[in-house]
């Protein structure tokens, strides 16, 4: 079972992927997408899952459908079905692996944006979206369905669902070596714009390097001044 520093670790490794995909791909919310990784990983502590960076359980499929995102590794493992309620089937199965976190989570969404999925609505809340991807077949368990609906609640996993950033700007410039809530504005905004930083308020390597690359995405030069936070906005 996962500690509450196991979870609280996993939570905040996977959020921002969901996020970044969400922002990328759109429809399935990210709380879901966390909810479900939670659950069918064991909150990242199941060492096979952990090991190929299958945090969602995608089994390989005919391996026709949703492949941008992977990159057609697999693993094989024993799981349990329940193809008759309360009665669970154990079945080996081979299953999606991945490189890193990232294309395991924007494989998810790959996956849920396809036809097979027409019926998960972006419109609708996350109960209603869980409800939508078992009635699509994504998975054969009664329960999980509310047992994800239980972390997200549990958890607050809902405001991974609101891109408003809850940091104050209140400066015109930032660079390297700065500390306090506008380096934490910074860093928020950087992750809705693909970066995964941890949002500490420090500005040290890591946000160092996402400023650059996004200034060279869009053309800008010079530090983290007003035309570039500006731009971030």
């Amino acid at each position: 079972m996962a500690s509450a520093t196991e979870i609280a670790t996993f939570i905040e490794m996977i959020a921002p992927l969901a996020q970044k995909a969400y922002k990328t791909l759109g429809k399935v919310k990210p709380s879901v997408c966390i909810g479900m990784a939670c659950l069918e990983s064991a909150y990242g502590t199941s060492r096979i899952m952990r090991e190929h960076n299958a945090y969602f359980g995608q089994k390989v499929g005919t391996g026709k459908t949703a492949v941008k995102y992977w990159g057609m590794k697999f693993f094989t493992s024993a799981t349990k079905e329940e193809y008759t309620i309360g009665q669970h089937t154990t079945i080996r199965a081979a299953f999606r692996a991945y490189d890193s976190a990232e294309q395991s989570v924007f494989n998810y969404y790959e996956l849920l944006n396809t036809s097979l999925y027409s019926r998960v609505l972006a419109t609708s809340d996350y109960k209603e979206q869980m409800q939508q991807i078992k009635a699509c077949g994504y998975m054969t368990s009664s329960t999980e369905v509310n047992s994800v609906i239980t972390i997200i609640e549990k958890y607050n996993l809902t405001k991974y669902d609101v891109f408003e950033n809850p940091y104050t700007l209140s400066a015109d410039v930032l660079k390297k070596g700065d500390r306090g809530d506008s380096v934490k504005w910074l860093q928020f905004q950087l992750n809705l714009n693909g970066a995964n930083l941890v949002v500490d308020g420090i500005f040290g390597v890591k946000t160092e390097s996402a400023v650059i690359s996004y200034k060279v995405a869009n053309n800008l030069a010079g530090i983290a001044g007003k035309e570039t936070l500006d731009k971030i906005k």
